[in-house]
């Protein structure tokens, strides 16, 4: 079997990203090359959660397996890590990773703070109790004893109601995602939302009456159960919107300066409470309101891109390195230094894995417009 390019093939696999019959493939390529057995290792090795530091010279091996396990969470939380384990067992032999005496040399961006406690998504309660949403699969006990709330291995959050039971007191639930992280869940009247990282999403255990509504700060993409009886609402800081039953992407966080709604599929209401202004949108149709100028555009959409978090991937184009960087730090939680305020506007065009390392990343953008990147703790200095 010819791969063109191993790493990206690799990278694919790590990020949960084949089905069963083109893991079964890729078990049985690599199992055929030593050299790719080799950098099948090194690139797992990139995927822990602790970026090595000189004064860990051998991690144990099941000190290995959980910081492997905890970087992969990160990266993409619904991946089921056990298949993960036991290839890396298989080709190690006799552990999963066992490192030469030299100190692994440490990742660009090094961070040695307690990050392991929030690269899980949270979970508050209307009562205040904070559930930390880990990888292992656990039914939990809200306020309303007309829905039962399930957390999947697998990383997605469902509500699902209990037949028979009589309408329920409206009580809100958050979920908060953090950087370097994303998350699914599952409404109780079955709609489907995608978090990407850095977004909170406040939410009813259950909904009843004639409105569906819910609470949005950062970026989702949603699919809609249709009931006409119950319309569906989605509150961002400056907009409200109104959907029947469709599929649609929304990204307003509140470090942006504009909302930006993309309409994939059925047909969606927006109002814009600032300025009164109302509008429709069509599939493939692109709303963006910037807050300061309280400007409003419809443009026309590109789903591959706007959708290329959702999909595994950063896609950018002809967008600004400040733009970029701003995309890139919710993902690999770093701030940016720019050395000149001109640089901020040098654009770029961006395409890849969203499990590749920043390291990978910022070296594909050095290597055009004469940029370079150096990164110290985790900071990335920019200069030209």
């Amino acid at each position: 079997m010819k791969i063109s390019d191993p790493r990206e093939y690799i990278q694919d696999y790590l990020a949960g990203q084949m089905n069963p019959e083109e893991e079964k493939q890729f078990n049985t390529w690599l199992k055929q090359s030593p050299e790719d057995q080799k950098l099948f290792k090194q690139l797992a090795k990139d995927y822990q959660v602790i970026r090595w530091t000189a004064q860990w010279e051998q991690p144990a091996e099941e000190q290995a397996y959980t910081q492997l396990k905890l970087r992969l969470q990160r990266r993409h939380f619904r991946i089921r890590l056990w298949k993960y384990a036991a290839l890396l067992f298989l080709l190690s032999g006799s552990g999963i990773f066992l490192w030469q005496q030299q100190a692994p040399q440490p990742l660009p961006l090094t961070s040695v703070d307690s990050r392991v406690n929030r690269i899980f998504p949270t979970l508050t309660l209307s009562n205040g109790q904070q559930v930390l949403l880990a990888d292992t699969q656990q039914i939990i006990t809200g306020l309303s004893e007309k829905v039962n709330i399930l957390l999947n291995d697998s990383g997605l959050l469902s509500y699902t109601p209990i037949p028979d039971s009589p309408p329920a007191e409206i009580i809100y639930n958050s979920l908060s995602v953090p950087k370097g992280c994303e998350f699914s869940l599952t409404l109780s009247d079955g709609s489907r939302i995608w978090l990407n990282a850095g977004s909170k999403l406040k939410y009813p255990e259950i909904f009843a009456g004639n409105r569906r509504e819910i609470y949005l700060e950062g970026e989702a993409y949603f699919e809609v159960t249709h009931n006409e009886q119950a319309p569906f609402f989605v509150h961002t800081r400056d907009m409200n919107l109104q959907v029947l039953g469709t599929s649609f992407n929304i990204k307003a966080y509140p470090d942006e300066t504009e909302t930006v709604t993309t309409l994939l599929t059925g047909s969606i209401e927006q109002h814009y409470s600032s300025t009164g202004q109302t509008l429709r949108l069509m599939p493939s149709q692109q709303s963006r309101f910037d807050y300061a100028t309280k400007n409003l555009q419809i443009l026309e959409a590109t789903p591959e891109e706007v959708l290329a978090w959702k999909n595994g991937k950063f896609i950018a184009r002809d967008k600004t390195l400040e733009e970029i960087f701003r995309e890139l730090a919710r993902w690999y939680d770093f701030e940016t230094v720019y050395t000149r305020p001109a640089l901020k506007q040098v654009r770029f065009h961006l395409h890849t894995n969203r499990y590749a390392t920043i390291r990978d990343i910022l070296d594909h953008l050095q290597s055009t417009n004469g940029i370079h990147f150096s990164y110290i703790d985790n900071k990335i200095y920019v200069s030209q």
